[in-house]
């Protein structure tokens, strides 16, 4: 037929279709095996002893510094980060915020790290560190104007209706409770994350790990799915939320607005 490839019918054809065939399989094979080395090969020594270069052990990630800047580090070691959307930057030494250890890492294995944040609302005012089983049973409202998520109601029954109504006859407990009115400012979700040499390779399966998003900024189509993004499974959520305080009141004077519902 017109346009047919002819067919081999003797050994010597066959063995060089064979060869052919191995050819165009191992080439491309090698090819990426070959990029896939270039993007996984180790930094140049030089980079690391001068301090340019610095390792997220936990992650194995590699971050650039600027000449004469040094990134911080907990009593353990590890970097303290700044969660902005989706990516926890390193952050430099006696950078300002508050410092808050919060819990990371793959699902059932968590380890706590240390992030940053800078309040931003109107001093002063508190950052609240809040944890819920999912689901949150928080209703959020956009302020469009400042692209924050604002805590507006609770749904009746739910997780943080309960945990808040239990602040109200404990004051003690209003400093880890939401509160209406509270900005947040950061959660956790889940991500599937991939080593490295697994997405060269496909040695290693991916994970279902916890990260930290940071809703600064964010539009709210963005922290609406960062909020979504997670199963029951995977643990309860924690939210660091900010929340204005009354001129003259200190942290513990949350009490008033807890049974007042800010």
């Amino acid at each position: 037929m017109p346009g047919t490839k002819p067919a081999c019918f003797d050994a010597a054809c066959g063995r060089q279709k064979d060869a052919l065939l191995i050819v165009s399989l191992v080439v491309p094979i090698l090819a990426a095996a070959a990029v896939a080395a270039y993007l996984l090969r180790p930094p140049p020594q030089s980079s690391l002893d001068e301090g340019l270069l610095f390792e997220d052990q936990e992650t194995g990630t590699l971050f650039e510094a600027p000449p004469g800047a040094a990134p911080e580090r907990d009593r353990r070691g590890e970097l303290a980060f700044r969660a902005v959307s989706w990516t926890p930057w390193p952050v430099e030494e006696e950078a300002e915020g508050e410092r808050l250890r919060l819990e990371v890492g793959t699902v059932r294995q968590l380890q706590k790290r240390t992030f940053v944040f800078e309040k931003v609302l109107p001093q002063p005012s508190q950052l609240v560190v809040c944890t819920l089983e999912r689901p949150l049973g928080i209703v959020f409202e956009e302020d469009a104007r400042r692209k924050r998520a604002v805590v507006a109601d609770f749904a009746p029954g739910g997780h943080a209706e309960q945990v808040t109504k239990r602040a109200a006859l404990n004051p003690a407990l209003a400093a880890s409770s939401p509160l209406r009115g509270d900005v947040l400012r950061a959660c956790t979700a889940t991500n599937i994350v991939y080593q490295p040499a697994a997405l060269a390779f496909g040695a290693q399966l991916p994970k279902r790990t916890i990260v930290v998003y940071g809703a600064d900024g964010q539009t709210w189509p963005q922290v609406a799915a960062a909020l979504r993004k997670g199963l029951v499974a995977d643990g309860p959520v924690t939210l660091v939320l900010e929340r204005r305080l009354q001129p003259g009141s200190s942290g513990s004077g949350v009490a008033a607005a807890a049974r007042g519902g800010a």
